[in-house]
């Protein structure tokens, strides 16, 4: 139980700072954006790096935001098919959708290693500002590779079936299963 209960603090915790970075290269963007549109209104040019740097933090922050949604399971759900089976076959469903995330983000884990590799062996550079991609490039599999843990965790009982955060209060909110089974002792 103690180890479960660290467990999942720890991925929270991980989910957490990286959305706090996904945050940050948000904030980064609009002060680029702002900045090149100010530089060329009143300096006749705008900042040459612009293109290459916003279209990084884009990317870093659409993957490192991903583990906190997913473990908090805000994401968007088209659930009319799971909402019909959950009476007879919820956990059935469960499982299957869990293995499906397993195998997605593993497989994506897993391609995504060689084009790091790729790009830390020959130091590879955006074409215009001339900035290492393999920095922006790891946001990729690490997210994919948290995002991973979580379902695994989902799936072998080590994390709730599903983690709510209230916004309004800031705290965790686990919900009550439908099935005496599924509670946690």
């Amino acid at each position: 139980m103690r180890f479960r209960h660290t467990f999942a603090q720890g991925l929270d915790h991980l989910a957490l700072a990286m959305a706090l970075c996904a945050s940050a290269c948000m904030v980064a963007i609009v002060g680029l954006v702002t900045t090149s549109v100010i530089l060329r209104r009143f300096a006749g040019t705008p900042l040459h790096i612009t293109e290459d740097v916003v279209g990084l933090l884009l990317t870093a922050m659409l993957f490192l935001g991903l583990p906190l949604v997913t473990i908090r399971a805000q994401h968007v759900r088209v659930s009319i098919v799971s909402n019909a089976l959950e009476p007879r076959f919820g956990r059935l469903v469960h499982v299957a959708a869990m293995l499906v995330g397993i195998v997605f983000f593993g497989w994506i884990f897993l391609k995504a290693l060689p084009w790091l590799e790729f790009a830390w062996k020959r130091n590879l550079k955006t074409e215009t500002a001339r900035l290492l991609l393999y920095p922006w490039m790891a946001a990729l599999p690490l997210s994919v590779g948290l995002t991973w843990v979580i379902f695994a965790g989902r799936l072998t009982g080590l994390l709730d079936r599903e983690r709510h955060r209230a916004p309004e209060e800031g705290t965790t909110i686990a919900p009550t299963p439908s099935d005496p089974n599924d509670r946690d002792s």
